[in-house]
């Protein structure tokens, strides 16, 4: 009886973690940014980044070079296209603030706020700058 209950135990485990896998899709994507940004403040260096909307309304940026990474809160705001995942910065001159990140498996984009930097560098319209992610 213990050897079929025990089968029995282990068959549903096991078709079990097939079934959880599928549940947890990425809600991230890897990006190159080729120069230094500003995200809610806080300045990040150029490279290579892993960027990931986490389940609590923020967005986790992994620095894929060895510099520390960064964790911010966003606000919801609507896509510009479906599926298409990218980061949308506003560049004024040499600098550049992240205003919005589209990532994959999200039904919103997420939006950064760019008030306090922007007013310091913005002299005229920003230029829009896409990166898409892979």
């Amino acid at each position: 009886m213990k050897p079929a209950i025990y089968k029995v135990m282990v068959l549903t485990a096991l078709l079990a973690i097939p079934a959880a896998t599928l549940y947890a899709q990425s809600t991230g994507s890897r990006f190159t940014v080729p120069s230094s940004f500003v995200v809610n403040g806080q300045t990040l260096p150029a490279g290579e980044y892993f960027v990931e909307g986490l389940w609590w309304n923020a967005v986790a940026f992994h620095n894929l070079n060895g510099e520390p990474g960064l964790v911010v809160l966003a606000q919801y705001s609507p896509r510009t296209q479906e599926v298409k995942t990218k980061l949308i910065f506003y560049r004024y001159g040499d600098h550049y603030i992240l205003a919005s990140a589209e990532l994959p498996n999200t039904n919103h984009a997420r939006a950064f706020q760019t008030g306090k930097v922007e007013g310091k560098v913005a002299q005229t319209k920003p230029e829009i700058v896409e990166i898409g992610g892979k």
